[in-house]
């Protein structure tokens, strides 16, 4: 598959270095002359980078390009400038630009250094699509006389159905998850309910309790779903 790049730039005398540069290495390169004419091209076709010339638009226009297209490119983003300030450089790495040059260039550095960044991109390319392990909970889980059934959201005690609400069973749940590990409330919080409560140890203690009524022989003397004074909650299988 041959690379394709993009540049935006009105420079007709970068336009032909860079021409040159590509044609040696065998790339395409294909010239815009405004930011919303390399927005229009990205939605037609797949390019492997892009070139961009810092002295035919405001910083701010770059900054705005470079946020709305950094997800359609996996490759290098280069931004060619006649002055780079420390300023400059700050924002544009803020905005995922891969490497800043500064006029006048030396070609036979800028070919190596795409290269390098092309290698780059392909191992990480390589990463995501290789396979990967993936740990299968078990579906239904044995914790005493309690089946839990992770897939259809159905507990049994001594084979009886028992009754929990959505959430007492996502609590129930994380704990099978992380069973054996000694979780505070405030684990518990971000893990089950996802935000900021107000009064953390209530609301966990509360699902807690309602858990042991309705799963423990003794809800007083749990021998699962145990307390771990000053620190919080864990499950024992």
């Amino acid at each position: 598959m041959t690379n394709k790049f993009l540049l935006m730039s009105q420079n007709t005398e970068l336009t032909q270095q860079l021409t040159t540069l590509c044609k040696k290495a065998r790339w395409t390169l294909s010239q815009i002359t405004t930011p919303t004419g390399l927005v229009v091209e990205l939605e037609k076709q797949p390019v492997t980078g892009i070139f961009w010339d810092l002295t035919d638009t405001t910083l701010d226009t770059t900054i705005a390009t470079m946020t709305l297209i950094r997800e359609q490119i996996h490759g290098p983003i280069i931004v060619l400038a006649a002055k780079l300030t420390e300023r400059i450089q700050r924002k544009l790495y803020k905005a995922r630009v891969d490497d800043l040059i500064s006029f006048p260039f030396n070609e036979r550095i800028i070919q190596p250094l795409l290269e390098q960044r092309l290698w780059l991109y392909q191992q990480l390319k390589l990463k995501e699509s290789a396979p990967t392990k993936k740990i299968i909970s078990p579906q239904v889980v044995s914790i005493g006389s309690w089946q839990i059934d992770q897939k259809n959201y159905t507990v049994t005690k001594n084979d009886l159905p028992v009754e929990l609400t959505p959430k007492e069973f996502q609590l129930l749940a994380y704990l099978i998850e992380h069973h054996d590990q000694v979780l505070s409330r405030e684990q518990l919080v971000n893990g089950v309910w996802g935000y900021d409560i107000l009064d953390t140890s209530r609301i966990v203690d509360i699902h807690i309790s309602h858990l042991r009524d309705k799963l423990e022989d003794d809800p007083h003397k749990p021998d699962h779903l145990l307390t771990v004074r000053g620190f919080g909650y864990k499950l024992v299988k």
